[in-house]
This record gives structure tokens, C-alpha cells and sequence, in this order.
């Protein structure tokens, strides 16, 4: 059985490459994606390859929000983090009714995002 990822998609590839190792260094497997469009088209083939998304928010194509919001039209139990170093409003609501939604701000430390895996059983 293969082991089932964590998707990462940023469009800052050097950015991407970091966050890579970070998950990667806790023992994670990742896909990463620098295009939010052919993220979704990943996760639309084959959903159960991946057990969260973290996707940054601002991107060409797609942004995070949008991946979220067809990525839940698959599967409403996905963890899925955005980040953004914007503050949003709109996520507000979300952060209130989707239990499997989480944010992010950028700039974080490594621990803020260990900390946040660490809330899952993976």
C-alpha cells in the first residue's frame, strides 16, 4: 500500500522547495505543485493519494480559496490548510464551519507548522 501524501502547492517554487522539506523532515510524504490548476486536476484523479492540502492563497489560475472550494465538492474531510500573508476576511466563516479547515499565516515558523501537523494522526 502506498503511503498517502500531504499535497503542497505554492506558486513561489523556492518557497514550495522549503515547505517541501519541512514536511518532508517530519516525516511526510508530499507532492508539491507550483500550479494551483494541475494541483486540483492531481487531487481530482486519484483523492485518496493525499491526506492534506496546503496550499498558499494568492496564485495565478486558481487561488487557494477556489481550490478549497472544489476540492470540497470531492471530499469534505480533507484537512486543508491555506496560507497567506494577507489577512482575510472570508475566512472567517470558514474557519467556523468546516472543521477540517485550517489557516496559516505567513510568515510561520517551522514549529507553527509542526504544531499544526501534530494535530492530526497521520
Amino acid at each position: 500500500m502506498t503511503k498517502k501524501k500531504i499535497l503542497l502547492i505554492d506558486d513561489e517554487e523556492r518557497l514550495l522547495d522549503l515547505l517541501g522539506d519541512f514536511v518532508e523532515d517530519m516525516g511526510h510524504d508530499v507532492e508539491m505543485q507550483p500550479k494551483s490548476a494541475l494541483a486540483l486536476e492531481a487531487f481530482q484523479n486519484n483523492p485518496s493519494a493525499y491526506k492534506m492540502i496546503i496550499t498558499d492563497h494568492t496564485m495565478p489560475e486558481l487561488s487557494g480559496l477556489d481550490l478549497i472550494a472544489k476540492v470540497r465538492l470531492i471530499d469534505t474531510d480533507i484537512p486543508c490548510v491555506l496560507t497567506s500573508g494577507a489577512a482575510l476576511d472570508e475566512i472567517d466563516g470558514l474557519l467556523e464551519s468546516d472543521s477540517n479547515f485550517h489557516y496559516l499565516k505567513k510568515p510561520y515558523k517551522r514549529r507553527h507548522l509542526q504544531e499544526l501537523l501534530d494535530k492530526f494522526n497521520f
